[in-house]
C-alpha cells in the first residue's frame, strides 16, 4: 500500500495539503467516477461485475486484451444495455501497464476505480457500494487521493474463502491526475505511481467481493505468474518458458493445475455471516446454478 512505511507518512503529511493551499495545481475536473476495467477471457463473472458497478459509475471504459472465449460477445451485449456509460476498446498485445495507461487515458471523470472483471459489488443492503460514492463526495475537492477500499475474497467456489486472506485491500480508487500512471515495480508487478502529494485513504466497509472462483488451469496458471515474477524474472527467463520449465506443457500442465487446485482448496473453509452477511444481488441468481464444489 502507498504510503505505509513511516518516511512515506510523513511525506505525505507534509505534501498532500498544498493543492488546498495553492501551492500546487488542484483537481480540475468535475466530479464522478469512471471504472477502468482490463479483460482477458473474462466471461465467467464479467456480466454481473460490470453490471454492479454501473450503480456508482459515470463512465466504464473497457480494454480487452485479446479474449478467446465469449468475454466480446457479453462486451456487446453489455453494451446495449448499459449504453454510452460503456465504452470498449480492443487492445490485444499490450502488456497490463501499457493497457492500463490507455484505458486511464480515456477518463473523462475526476475519480478512477481500477475495477477488475471478477469484482461485484453489492448494490443494496447494508454493504451498498452506493455509500462508497458519497463517501468520496466528503473528501475535499481541492486534493488528490489515492484510496483503499475494502473486499471480501471468495474461494474455490461462492460458499467458501480463504482463512489466510479473507479481505483484501489491493484494489484502488483516486484522483485523476498527468502525473499518476501506471509502471512496474522493482518486482516486475504493475503499480500505480503516486506521487507524494497524493494523500492516501481507506474504506472500512467492504461494499464489494473478488470472486477467485475460475478454472483449475487459469487459477495455476495465475499462481505461476506470482512466482515467475517473484523468482524468474531477473533471469531474463519468459514466463511461456516457465510455464514449460516448472508447469509442464499440455495435459501435463492441465495435471499439475489439478493437483495444485486440489491442494489449493484443503485449505478453503466455509463462509460465515461476520464475513458475508448477505450475498450481492447480482449473484443470489448464480446460487442456484452453482453448487459447492468444496466440503
Amino acid at each position: 500500500m502507498v504510503g505505509s512505511s513511516p518516511l512515506g507518512r510523513l511525506s505525505r503529511a507534509i505534501c498532500a495539503p498544498l493543492p488546498r493551499l495553492g501551492v500546487f495545481p488542484r483537481p480540475a475536473r468535475p466530479f464522478g467516477l469512471t471504472a477502468i476495467v482490463r479483460t482477458w477471457d473474462e466471461a465467467g463473472w464479467l456480466a454481473p461485475s460490470l453490471r454492479s458497478i454501473a450503480r456508482v459509475a459515470d463512465q466504464i471504459v473497457v480494454g480487452d486484451n485479446g479474449s478467446r472465449d465469449e468475454t466480446p460477445r457479453i462486451l456487446e451485449e453489455l453494451a446495449g444495455e448499459l449504453g454510452p456509460k460503456l465504452e470498449v476498446l480492443e487492445l490485444p498485445g499490450l502488456d497490463i501497464a501499457a493497457l492500463t495507461n490507455a484505458l486511464l487515458a480515456r477518463a473523462r471523470f475526476r475519480w478512477v476505480f481500477r475495477w477488475d472483471a471478477d469484482f461485484v459489488a453489492h448494490t443494496d443492503g447494508s454493504r451498498d457500494i452506493g455509500q462508497f460514492r458519497v463517501w468520496l463526495t466528503s473528501l475535499d475537492p481541492r486534493q488528490y487521493f489515492m484510496v483503499y477500499p475494502r473486499m471480501v475474497e471468495l474461494a474455490g467456489d461462492l460458499a467458501h474463502y480463504d482463512p489466510a486472506q479473507p479481505m483484501r485491500e489491493d484494489a484502488h480508487c483516486f484522483v485523476e491526475s498527468r502525473w499518476l500512471r501506471y509502471v512496474y515495480d522493482a518486482e516486475g508487478r504493475e503499480a500505480p505511481r503516486v506521487p507524494p502529494w497524493y494523500g492516501v485513504k481507506r474504506f472500512e466497509t467492504p461494499c464489494f467481493l473478488h470472486l477467485n472462483i475460475k478454472p483449475d488451469e487459469r487459477l495455476y496458471r495465475s499462481e505461476l505468474w506470482k512466482r515467475w515474477l517473484g523468482e524468474a524474472r531477473p533471469t531474463g527467463e519468459r514466463f511461456a518458458d516457465y510455464l514449460v520449465r516448472v508447469g509442464g506443457r499440455g495435459e501435463d500442465l492441465v495435471s499439475a493445475a489439478r493437483a495444485w487446485a486440489q491442494d489449493y482448496r484443503r485449505r478453503l473453509r466455509p463462509l460465515d455471516s461476520a464475513l458475508l452477511p448477505e450475498y450481492p444481488a447480482l449473484l443470489r441468481p448464480f446460487l442456484d446454478k452453482t453448487r459447492p464444489r468444496l466440503g
